[in-house]
C-alpha cells in the first residue's frame, strides 16, 4: 500500500497512505513535492530544483534553501519522508512505487481503450494542476504552465475516446467537461452540439453554434470550419430545431407571467407645439430602453384615455420648461389598484437637456424596472404557494440576501421550484447556476462539482434565451469564478449589450475588471450602477466594490465599504483583516481573523485562495501576504 496519496489535480492535497490529512505550511514544499512527482524516474539536479524554486537569490543561497525545504519536507511527511524522498550531492528523486499520485496515475490509465478504465482516469481531473498555489518565479511558472498543457492533452484525449463508450445521457455532461478544457477547439463544440442532438436538444446544440461562432470571431478573428458548419446544416435540415432566438414562453406554451407595462406619452406641460417633439422623443426613448429589460413585457400608447390596455402597470410623465430648467416627472401606476407605486422627478439646464437625455432616459428606465420589481415581488409574497407562477418563484428567491445560507438555500429551493413548474425558464436556470455558485464559494473541500453543475445550468440558460441579459451575465459570473477570464468578458459584454441600463449588470462588470486588475475601469462601473439607479443597494454591492478597493491597494477605502455591507460572510471578514494589517492596524486585524474563524474554524490562506478568481499572481500574492500579516495559517 502507498505510504503517501499527493492530489494535484484542481488543487494541492497529501494523504497518508489511510487517508489522514498532511499539512505541508509552506508554498516552496508543496511545489517541491509536486515537481518530485512529476519528474522522470531518475529524479531532477539539485541545481535545476533551486533554479526553478528560488531563482532570486544566489547559487549558494539557493542550494541552502532546497537543503532546508527538503529539511521540512521530510519532517512534515513523518514516517513516509525517509521513505518517499531519496537525496544525494547532485540530484533529488522521490520513490513513486511508494506512492499515488493522481496526475500520474491519470496519465497512465488515459493509455486504455476500455470504458471502466477512462471513466476512473477522468474522475481524476478535479480542475487545473496546482490551481490553489500562486507562486512568484519565472521558472517555476514556465515548469507549471507545461505540465498544465500536458494533462489538459491527456484529458482531452482521453475523453474524445471516452465519449463514444458511454451512453447518451452520459455525453453532454462529457462533452461539457471536454469543452472547458479548451472553449475554442472546434472538435470539443461538434462534439457537444452531436451529444445535445442524440439527447433530443437540437435547439441547444444550435444555440452553441451561435456562440462557438460569435467566440471564435470576437477572440481569433476567424469562421468556424467546414466540419462544425455541415454538423449545423444536418441539424437544420432535419427540421427539429424551433429557432436560433427562442421567445420567453417556455416549450409548453406556457408564458412566465412576465409583467405588462404600458408607456403613456409624456405629457406637454408648456403647451407650445414647437416642444412637443421633445416629450414625444422622451417617451420613445423610455419604451425603447424598458425593452431591453426582457423580464417586461412593454406596449406604447398615445393617449392617457387608452386604458384598456389591459397592462398591469402604466407608466406616466411630463415634461414643464421651468425658466433656464427642463423638469421631467414620471410615476409608475398600478392598473389594478390605481396606486402610486413611484414617482420619481428629474431636472437638467436647458443648454445640457440634450447632452443629459440619454442618462436622464436610462435612470428612468433603470429605476421604473427596480420599482416594478418591488411591486410584483410584495404581489408574489402575498400569494399562496399552490396560486405561484414560476416568475414568483424567481422573483422570492432573487430577493433573498446573498450570504446567508440559510436564505441562499430557500433561494435555491424556490428557482428549483421554478424550474419543476416551466421547464423551458431560462432565467431560472441562470438564478440557480448563481446561487449554486455562491454554494460553491462556501466548500472549502477543493471539490469543483457544484461549480461544474453551475456551469452546466449556466450553459442551459442561454441556450433556452440566447436574447437574456441575464443569462449571459451568469454565465460570465460562473467562467469569471472557473478563472476563464476570457470567456466571462465575451458574455458580460454580451449581456452589457443587451441591456446597457441594468444596475446589477453594471456592477458585475466592475467585478470582474476588479479581478483583472482594471480597478479603475472596475470602479468606474461601480460608479455608474449608482448614478443610473441611486436607490440600487443590493447586499453584495459593498462588499465586492471593497475587494476592488483592496485590489487597488486603497485599504481605507476597502474598510470603510465592507463596513457598508449588512451581512459579514466569513470572506469579507478575512479581506477586512487583511485591509487592517495593510496599514498596521494588528489589534483590528486579529479581531477579524476571529471572526472569520468563529465562522469557519480552521479557514486558512490556502482555502481563501482558491475562491479567488485573480488574473494576475502578483494581487493574488498580494491578498496571500496580508493574510498571512493579520495572522492566517497557510
Amino acid at each position: 500500500m502507498a505510504v503517501l496519496k499527493l492530489q494535484l489535480l484542481g488543487g494541492f492535497r497529501a494523504l497518508t497512505g489511510s487517508g489522514q490529512e498532511i499539512v505541508i505550511q509552506a508554498k516552496k514544499g508543496r511545489a517541491l513535492l509536486a515537481i518530485l512527482a512529476l519528474s522522470p524516474p531518475g529524479g531532477i539536479s539539485r541545481e535545476r530544483l533551486a533554479a526553478m524554486l528560488w531563482s532570486d537569490r544566489g547559487e549558494d543561497q539557493a542550494r541552502s534553501s532546497l537543503r532546508q525545504t527538503l529539511t521540512m519536507l521530510r519532517k512534515e511527511l513523518g514516517a513516509a519522508g525517509e521513505k518517499i524522498i531519496m537525496a544525494d550531492d547532485q540530484r533529488v528523486a522521490i520513490a513513486r512505487d511508494a506512492m499515488e499520485t493522481d496526475a500520474v496515475s491519470l496519465v497512465g490509465l488515459s493509455h486504455a481503450n476500455d470504458s471502466p478504465s477512462l471513466r476512473d482516469a477522468a474522475k481524476l481531473y478535479q480542475g487545473e494542476l496546482l490551481a490553489d498555489l500562486a507562486l512568484a518565479g519565472e521558472a517555476f511558472e514556465d515548469w507549471l504552465a507545461i505540465e498544465r498543457g500536458r494533462i489538459r492533452n491527456v484529458m482531452t484525449s482521453l475523453l474524445d475516446r471516452l465519449l463514444p463508450l458511454e451512453p447518451p445521457e452520459e455525453r453532454v455532461k462529457l462533452a461539457r467537461r471536454l469543452l472547458a478544457l479548451d472553449p475554442l477547439r472546434e472538435a470539443s463544440s461538434i462534439a457537444l452540439m452531436s451529444a445535445l442532438s442524440e439527447a433530443g436538444e437540437r435547439t441547444m446544440a444550435l444555440q452553441h453554434y451561435s456562440m462557438f461562432k460569435d467566440m471564435l470571431k470576437s477572440e481569433l478573428k476567424v469562421q468556424p470550419g467546414p466540419a462544425i458548419e455541415q454538423l449545423r446544416l444536418r441539424l437544420i435540415t432535419e427540421g427539429h430545431s424551433a429557432s436560433l432566438n427562442p421567445t420567453a414562453d417556455s416549450p409548453d406554451g406556457k408564458a412566465h407571467e412576465r409583467p405588462s407595462i404600458a408607456v403613456l406619452t409624456f405629457a406637454n406641460l408648456n403647451n407650445d407645439p414647437a416642444q412637443r417633439y421633445f416629450s414625444d422623443g422622451i417617451t420613445a426613448d423610455i419604451v425603447t430602453e424598458l425593452s431591453r429589460f426582457h423580464q417586461l413585457q412593454v406596449q406604447s400608447h398615445r393617449q392617457k384615455a387608452d386604458r384598456e390596455h389591459g397592462a398591469q402597470y402604466v407608466v406616466e410623465g411630463s415634461v414643464r420648461r421651468l425658466g433656464q430648467r427642463v423638469r421631467i416627472n414620471v410615476q409608475l401606476i398600478d392598473s389594478g389598484t390605481e396606486d402610486n407605486v413611484w414617482a420619481e422627478r428629474f431636472d437638467a439646464n436647458e443648454e445640457d437637456i440634450f447632452t443629459m437625455q440619454d442618462q436622464i432616459v436610462r435612470s428612468i428606465a433603470a429605476q421604473l424596472f427596480g420599482r416594478l420589481r418591488l411591486a410584483n415581488l410584495e404581489k408574489a409574497s402575498r400569494k399562496p404557494p399552490s396560486s405561484m407562477a414560476a416568475y414568483d418563484y424567481v422573483l422570492r428567491g432573487d430577493a433573498l440576501p446573498i450570504g446567508v445560507p440559510e436564505a441562499e438555500a430557500e433561494a435555491r429551493n424556490l428557482f428549483q421550484k421554478a424550474i419543476d413548474l416551466d421547464p423551458g425558464y431560462a432565467r431560472a436556470y441562470a438564478h440557480l447556476a448563481t446561487y449554486i455558485t455562491f454554494q460553491w464559494t462556501r466548500d472549502y473541500e477543493g471539490s469543483t462539482r457544484l461549480l461544474d453543475q453551475a456551469l452546466e445550468l449556466a450553459m442551459k440558460s442561454v441556450a433556452l434565451d440566447d436574447g437574456e441579459e441575464s443569462c449571459h451575465s451568469v454565465l460570465g459570473y460562473v467562467y469569471m469564478q472557473r478563472n476563464a477570464h476570457e470567456l466571462a468578458e465575451f458574455h458580460y459584454l454580451k449581456a452589457l449589450a443587451l441591456n446597457p441600463n441594468h444596475p446589477g449588470l453594471l456592477a458585475s462588470l466592475g467585478i470582474l475588471y476588479g479581478f483583472r486588475g482594471e480597478t479603475a475601469r472596475s470602479l468606474a462601473y461601480f460608479r455608474e450602477a449608482i448614478t443610473i439607479s441611486p436607490h440600487f443597494n443590493p447586499s453584495w454591492y459593498w462588499r465586492n466594490r471593497a475587494v476592488v478597493h483592496f485590489i487597488a491597494r486603497e485599504y481605507e477605502e476597502a474598510i470603510s465599504a465592507f463596513k457598508r455591507s449588512p451581512i459579514m460572510p466569513e470572506w469579507v471578514e478575512a479581506y477586512l483583516a487583511a485591509a487592517h494589517a495593510q496599514i498596521g492596524r494588528m489589534d483590528e486585524a486579529r479581531q477579524h481573523v476571529a471572526a472569520a474563524h468563529r465562522l469557519t474554524p480552521n479557514l486558512n490562506i490556502q482555502a481563501i485562495m482558491t475562491k479567488e478568481p485573480y488574473l494576475h499572481r502578483e494581487d493574488a500574492i498580494h491578498l496571500a501576504d496580508a493574510l498571512r500579516k493579520a495572522g492566517f495559517d497557510d
